[in-house]
């Protein structure tokens, strides 16, 4: 078996949910000028550094590879959601829906008639997409905020680290899941 490959130690960071994302990117662009295979450098080391920039510059796939790191295992993708992102999965899901159906019916229209009839909705049916996108922005926002609670509690309460972990790691893959439906709902109207 492959030993895991320890991205943090590669960009030179310490294992932590909350990073500096400039600091991080130069660290970046120096190693990569430094070892890239035009310079003398090994491909092998370059594909390593561009990976992990890719891990974790992505606060998911940072804490899923921290997580891998400090507790051995895989982060468990099952679990439960917090109030707030069920409601938001509800708000979510109506506005992509009604997006959905509209663009159905927009397609379908084919007489100028039928077009001005539907086209009063649109303006709704796009402000709720939008609406629904800047909720997901500000939740994720927010979410990230809590990285820092992962680092403090990786010292102090490794079980609390890891319930934080993975409970903020799965909301965090929902809205990025949520975000780009949204945003193939938005670019339909386009």
């Amino acid at each position: 078996m492959e030993a895991k490959v320890d991205y943090f130690a590669v960009l030179g960071q310490e294992h932590r949910a909350e990073l500096d994302v400039d600091a991080l990117r130069e660290t970046f662009q120096r190693l990569s000028r430094e070892c890239h295979p035009d310079v003398g450098g090994e491909l092998a080391e370059f594909e390593k550094i561009n990976r992990a920039q890719s891990v974790l510059s992505d606060p998911v796939s940072r804490l899923r590879h921290l997580y891998e790191l400090e507790f051995g295992e895989f982060l468990p993708s099952s679990g439960s959601f917090t109030e707030q992102a069920m409601g938001l999965f509800t708000a979510v899901g109506a506005a992509i829906a009604d997006a959905d159906a509209y663009l159905k019916r927009k397609s379908a229209a084919t007489t100028a008639i039928s077009r001005a009839l539907i086209a009063r909705d649109q303006e709704d049916i796009q402000r709720a997409v939008m609406r629904s996108c800047g909720e997901v922005r500000a939740r994720r926002e927010e979410l990230l905020l809590s990285l820092a609670d992962i680092d403090m509690n990786l010292v102090v309460d490794r079980n609390q680290a890891r319930e934080l972990a993975e409970g903020l790691c799965r909301e965090l893959s929902f809205l990025s899941k949520w975000e780009r439906q949204l945003n193939e709902s938005m670019a339909g109207f386009l």
